[in-house]
């Protein structure tokens, strides 16, 4: 079976940012972000090492879910402009080591990862998804995983029920009960992580529990009642879209060969001694996955 691996780039990077402290080149131009990446992308690479793989990142501006609801991330700060200088950079460096990048105009990273998880996962391919965003979860299968690259614990079915009490296709029922302070999503009221997991595994959904509201407590019975027409807007935003238009398919997505020479020249103009060395000149790589854990 054929192994691809999806990386949520935009996260990649806003880790490596705030992982390491301000780092310039030689000519005073920010790389602490893109060493970082580069780092992380390298681990990643020795890790798992995928014939196919790419990095989707988020699109500059406005998405659909914003024309659903003007909140929609409203209480996220601004990008710094140390790093928006240093994502062109990064982009750069991915085209050179022959790692593709996904990007679409009106949609976030997550959804191309989605949309090519459903298409792979029809076909013969084992996909691994890397990203620390528990959204992501409801897209694990019996062939998707998700790779949460702080703690390095794989995702499949089981951990997602360990960790979070519910199976992966009830998550956006349990993320749109609770809510996501990230992204300014307001959940029920009185219903935390505990409370949404009790009544998932009683009732299986949300759609369930509406159909069995007389069965709650009147202080729960209440707060569904008020938040109906907020949970179907929840569910909306967090539901990922798996159908977008993407004129890719997950086999265009092969791993290409590196350019060393111009990533030599790129590194040593920014600083970079022995990152060349280190981590992205290419070299025999190792299987060093296994089931819940990357060790």
């Amino acid at each position: 079976m054929k192994k691809l691996v999806l990386i949520d780039g935009s996260s990649y990077i806003y880790r490596a940012f705030y992982a390491l402290p301000p780092l310039t080149s030689p000519k005073g131009e920010p790389t602490g972000a893109t060493y970082g990446f580069i780092r992380m992308i390298s681990k990643l690479m020795n890790d798992l090492n995928p014939e196919y793989i790419a990095v989707a990142f988020d699109h500059p501006g406005k998405t659909f879910r914003h024309e659903e609801f003007k909140e929609y991330k409203a209480t996220r700060k601004e990008t710094p402009d140390e790093l928006k200088v240093q994502i062109p950079r990064i982009k750069q460096i991915l085209k050179l080591w022959g790692i593709p990048i996904l990007e679409i105009p009106g949609y976030e990273a997550d959804d191309i990862i989605a949309t090519l998880v459903k298409r792979a996962s029809e076909r013969d391919f084992e996909v691994i998804v890397v990203t620390p965003d528990k959204d992501m979860l409801q897209l694990v299968n019996s062939r998707v995983k998700v790779l949460n690259p702080v703690n390095d614990i794989l995702f499949d079915k089981e951990e997602v029920k360990k960790k979070y009490g519910v199976y992966p296709e009830q998550f956006v029922d349990y993320l749109s009960m609770i809510g996501d302070p990230v992204d300014n999503i307001t959940g029920v009221h009185g219903v935390g992580p505990k409370t949404a997991q009790k009544l998932l595994e009683e009732f299986e959904s949300v759609e369930n529990i509406y159909k069995n509201l007389d069965k709650l407590k009147d202080k729960l019975k209440i707060a569904f009642e008020e938040a109906k027409e907020r949970l179907e807007l929840n569910r909306s935003l967090i539901e990922l879209k798996k159908d977008i238009e993407l004129n890719i398919e997950p086999e265009d997505l092969k791993k290409g060969k590196a350019d060393l020479v111009k990533l030599k020249e790129l590194f040593k103009e920014l600083g970079f001694k022995s990152l060349f060395e280190s981590t992205v000149k290419e070299r025999p790589q190792k299987e060093k996955i296994k089931q819940g854990k990357l060790f």
